[in-house]
């Protein structure tokens, strides 16, 4: 077994040494010295700024730009310029606001526009429902426990459903924030449903209990997801390419068997062509890989945002 790790470690030595011996380095040079780098290009008129950074999941509408990620949110407002991050794991949007959570875990409504607080009923019934159980445990003595607790979430979903206007044949417009809490949006109201008693749990969410009449509220300004468009449309048009460098580059690691293995890394000049609003302009990026510059499909009047190396782009006219 030595042996044949010895012959193994032998022939990649061997393989790397061939390898080294028909890859050499090489140096090139600008084509086009007088292109300035992107995100500057020949045309004045053009202004490309970074507007959000370290995009993960990103959805969009015609006002505003939401980049999900492992424990924050980066809202960009569109209309107003503005943007804002929060370390928050709870996302939910409806009807032009977002819930999000605060540094102190409680919940906050901001308008999509502005991105300032705004003003939204909470509710909270659990004390409620715990009264009503109590109540028909004390006058219906001889019923079991599960009797009993039928009947109170019966008896409580109706009041529910009666109080705050939830339609009895269809399950409301719902969103999870934390467990056991909801934002609810009914044909007449909206709120934030706290510490749900499990039997309106059920009664609310469709994860819980799937219906065909589920509401779907027309929202102004709904999000779409990002990644369901096929990006073939583009800010950019590639006309040229020049060779910077190329050179051995280790990926590290390895141990006592296989040797950390390099590779011949490549980086150059792309030479892009700009389009914007009837404007033109030229830049360079210099990369070790051909840019993908996707744009996001908003209707954003005057504006254009697009993504680059996990980086959302503003582009406009001066």
């Amino acid at each position: 077994m030595k042996i044949n790790c010895i012959e193994n470690k032998l022939f990649l030595w061997g393989l790397l040494l061939l390898l080294l011996l028909n890859c050499k380095e090489e140096k090139g040079q600008d084509k086009h010295p007088d292109i300035p780098e992107f995100p500057t290009t020949t045309n004045p008129k053009i202004v490309i700024e970074p507007v959000l950074n370290n995009v993960n999941e990103i959805l969009f509408n015609d006002s505003v730009l939401v980049c999900k990620h492992i424990d924050s949110i980066s809202i960009y407002s569109a209309t107003s310029e503005k943007s804002k991050t929060i370390k928050s794991k709870v996302f939910a949007y409806g009807n032009g606001i977002f819930i999000i959570e605060n540094k102190d875990g409680e919940y906050e409504a901001l308008n999509d526009i502005t991105l300032q607080k705004q003003n939204i009923k909470t509710i909270n019934e659990a004390g409620k429902y715990q009264k009503m159980n109590d109540s028909l445990s004390k006058v219906f003595t001889k019923k079991s426990e599960y009797e009993i607790s039928q009947l109170a979430d019966s008896l409580f979903i109706n009041y529910f459903a009666l109080k705050y206007h939830l339609p009895k044949d269809k399950i409301p417009f719902t969103r999870s924030l934390r467990k056991k809490d909801f934002y609810v949006k009914t044909e007449q109201d909206e709120f934030l449903l706290i510490d749900a008693p499990y039997s309106l749990e059920k009664f609310i969410d469709p994860l819980i209990k799937p219906v065909s009449k589920q509401m779907a509220p027309k929202f102004k300004r709904n999000f779409q997801f990002f990644k369901n468009y096929s990006h073939k449309d583009s800010f950019f048009k590639e006309y040229d390419y020049a060779l910077k460098s190329k050179d051995w580059v280790s990926l590290g690691g390895g141990n006592h068997y296989i040797p950390s293995l390099p590779f011949m890394a490549e980086a150059g000049y792309y030479y892009l062509d700009v389009f914007f609003n009837n404007e033109k302009g030229k830049c360079k990026m210099i990369r070790g890989n051909r840019p993908s510059l996707y744009t996001i499909p908003t209707k954003i009047k005057n504006k254009g945002y697009f993504i680059d190396n996990e980086q959302i782009y503003r582009i406009s006219l001066k």
